[in-house]
């Protein structure tokens, strides 16, 4: 909790990896650096629970999910996306849990190995002391990050939404702004606001991204928050990911 209002951290770990090659266990069961993503993914917000500032961690499991469950245990709640169809289908599942619940959902990948508890802390604030419905994480980077969403501003430099490379023209797969997908949300906005998210015309998924653009069609109060670190929005889709984020940690002096 902070400043009286509750926070509810949720992870998205159901996607298959098929990028990586998963067949056997989930893509948050790979190791890095000798444990799995989705051990390095928690950490941040076990260790935000223990002072107080988050409430409740909730995962989302899929593929093999109980591989996850049985790694995890006590740490996180869970809940199930039967079928894989995008991140804000993944996010919606967790209503029956916190559907009704006043506060702020953090919302992150679970298969991010980097982040900080920091971050995650400053986003939380961002909402908090501006007033905001939402906030969502950006990092600037020409070369790095090229399948994540980019963020499309208006001249005068106001978000307008962020358009999933799938569907974004050659212009705009240019912009150097890009969403790693982590959110710090009015949490019961978001649950009103999940079934409103169109299905995507070339993936036919729901992304979570779009609620960016809804926000900013209803008229609420939506801001970026860069991360100050941009390896810490490394996600871990490929082997090469992988091993990017363990020369990283080697760096950091995080290595067990």
């Amino acid at each position: 909790m902070i400043q009286n209002k509750k926070v509810f951290a949720i992870i998205m770990a159901a996607g298959k990896g098929t990028r990586i090659g998963a067949t056997d266990k989930p893509k948050v069961m790979f190791e890095v650096a000798g444990k799995p993503i989705i051990g390095w993914a928690i950490e941040p917000f076990v260790e935000l629970k223990e002072k107080g500032l988050i409430d409740r961690i909730i995962v989302v499991v899929g593929f093999l999910g109980n591989q996850v469950i049985d790694y995890l245990g006590e740490k996180a709640e869970y809940i199930w996306q039967k079928e894989q169809l995008g991140t804000g289908h993944a996010v919606r599942q967790a209503e029956s849990l916190i559907g009704n619940e006043e506060g702020i959902a953090l919302i992150v990948n679970g298969d991010h190995a980097l982040y900080s508890s920091k971050t995650f802390e400053k986003m939380i604030k961002e909402v908090v002391d501006k007033g905001l419905t939402l906030a969502f994480a950006s990092v600037n980077s020409q070369f790095r990050f090229e399948s994540y969403g980019r963020i499309i501003r208006n001249e005068t430099g106001k978000v307008l939404g962020v358009k999933e490379v799938p569907e974004a023209t050659e212009e705009e797969l240019k912009i150097k702004e890009k969403s790693p997908s982590v959110f710090a949300v009015d949490n019961v906005w978001l649950f009103k606001t999940l079934p409103k998210i169109p299905l995507s015309e070339v993936k036919k998924e729901y992304y979570v991204n779009t609620i960016v653009e809804i926000a900013i069609k209803d008229g609420k109060k939506v801001d970026t928050v860069e991360i100050d670190d941009e390896d810490e929005a490394l996600g871990i889709n490929t082997l090469e990911e992988k091993e990017e984020a363990e020369k990283i940690l080697k760096r950091r002096g995080q290595l067990r």
